[in-house]
Order: C-alpha cells, then sequence, then structure tokens
C-alpha cells in the first residue's frame, strides 16, 4: 500500500474557508477518480494553517490514473484554479510505502505522526527497528498503526502513524509514551539508526 498525501498552507485571514474549499475539493475529485481522500488540519509539527489531503493507494499507476482524470476535468480545473487565493505558496506533495502495519478501515479522527531519517549505512536496521516498534505498538496499544518509508518526498524519510479516535485516546496514547519503561529501552535502540535532531512528531486532525 502506498500512502499519498498534498500539504499546502492556507492564507491566514482565509482559514476557514481554506478548509471549506479543501473538503469540497476533496469531494470533487472522488467524483472523478472513485479515490477516497480524506482531508486534515494540521494540528502541531508543521507550520500553522497547514492542509493535507491524503488517499490510499494500491500502486502509483492508480495515482497517475488519477491525476490524468483530474486534468482532463474542466470543472475540477476551474475549481481549483478559483480557490487558489485561499492559500500561500505552492503544495508539496510525498507518497511513502507502508512496511508495516495496517490502517483501520475508515481513517481515524486524529492521527499522530513520528519522522525521523535514516543514517547512512544504516538503512537496513533502522527499517528493522521501525518493524519491531511499530508492532510493539500495535501489541500495547488499542490503536491502528503502521511503519512506512518515503518512496517520493525527503530521502530516507521513515514515519509512524497511529490513529486515535478521541482527545482522550490521544491522551493516553501520550501516557503510555511518557511512562512505558518498556517503550523507552526499547527506544535506546534507535541510537546511531537515524540523523540526528531529524526526529519529529506532528498531530494531524481530520476534518471530511
Amino acid at each position: 500500500m502506498y500512502l499519498f498525501n498534498r500539504a499546502r498552507r492556507a492564507h491566514p485571514s482565509k482559514l476557514l474557508e481554506a478548509m471549506g474549499s479543501a473538503v469540497e475539493i476533496a469531494g470533487k475529485v472522488n467524483q472523478i477518480t472513485g479515490l477516497e481522500i480524506s482531508v486534515w488540519s494540521v494540528r502541531f509539527g508543521r507550520p500553522a494553517g497547514t492542509i493535507m489531503w491524503s488517499a490510499r493507494l494500491d500502486s502509483q499507476a492508480q495515482l497517475f490514473e488519477a491525476n490524468e482524470k483530474m486534468m482532463a476535468d474542466a470543472t475540477y480545473m476551474d475549481m481549483v484554479m478559483s480557490m487558489n487565493e485561499l492559500y500561500e505558496g505552492t503544495a508539496e506533495d510525498r507518497m511513502a510505502s507502508v512496511i508495516s502495519g495496517a490502517p483501520a478501515e475508515a481513517p481515524s479522527k486524529y492521527v499522530v505522526t513520528m519522522e525521523a531519517t535514516m543514517a547512512n549505512g544504516k538503512y537496513a536496521e533502522a527499517i528493522e527497528f521501525g518493524v519491531a516498534m511499530q508492532e510493539f505498538g500495535h501489541s500495547e496499544l488499542d490503536a491502528p498503526n503502521m511503519f512506512a518509508a518515503a518512496t517520493y518526498g525527503g530521502f530516507a524519510d521513515v514515519v509512524w502513524l497511529t490513529g486515535f479516535d478521541t482527545p482522550e485516546q490521544l491522551d493516553a496514547g501520550h501516557e503510555w509514551q511518557m511512562t512505558n519503561p518498556e517503550f523507552h529501552e526499547r527506544v535506546k535502540g534507535a541510537a546511531g539508526l537515524f540523523v540526528e535532531g531529524s526526529g519529529a512528531q506532528g498531530l494531524i486532525e481530520r476534518i471530511n
């Protein structure tokens, strides 16, 4: 499975309008391509006002086919152009390949992201560590989770994704991370496997 996401920052004075347009454009893409598009508001970990669109894909060919359908649809292109003033800068596209774990049948309301960049010469060990941490988290938390590596985006980037449906579940997950001694012991195994300072944790909220 591939995970595709597109991120763009809303204009500060037009955030609510941009969020509404993001949901609207996701519906249009679903209509044209049949892909289920999730829309996310970034709460922490990226610049404030960042909005993301994501899709689960079986192949890269599926994404190219969907893109061709969108480009050929004049109503879609008109919609995109009419909404351009609601955003700043250009969109950033990324794609990751799921290595272990699986998402919930329907995307969770909240997803905690934990990103890092693998160190040169340590890719195999870093992937092995990533899978082990995903499996451990899945065994400990009542929450869907995945471990994925960048297909396109930052070279050697990896990400762990954990879904929660309520703020209370988010709190419980954070408490586990802060207090579980086995988790802390396992984290020590990351030493030397990732670029120092590359780790980042974020939170995104689904809005459609």
